[in-house]
């Protein structure tokens, strides 16, 4: 008889346990305080913060990182640009100083 007792008494203990932890919980969404009122302005305004104080949001942040690829592929392509340039300037240097040789 006393070993059927113990399996309730068990869940007394796991249910009063629970509602121990649970009390933080309780209290803290109960109680008011500075950063629930500023979560709750924040939420509110975020569009408007966002613009007075000129922060930075993830679309601008994808924005400058796709245009920050196109200069790079830009560079590039003038960089290879620039070396075909400076090889027909090289040949044309060559050419006029063989003309002049003669």
């Amino acid at each position: 008889m006393m070993y059927e007792n113990a399996p309730a008494e068990t869940a007394k203990k796991s249910s009063f346990k629970e509602s121990l932890i649970a009390i933080p919980g309780t209290i803290d969404s109960k109680m008011p305080t500075m950063d629930k009122s500023l979560d709750r302005y924040f939420d509110a305004h975020m569009s408007a913060v966002i613009s007075e104080w000129g922060l930075i949001t993830m679309h601008t942040l994808d924005d400058l990182d796709d245009r920050l690829e196109m200069v790079t592929t830009e560079i590039r392509n003038l960089e290879r640009g620039r070396d075909e340039i400076e090889k027909r300037a090289a040949a044309l240097d060559a050419g006029i100083r063989e003309l002049e040789a003669q």
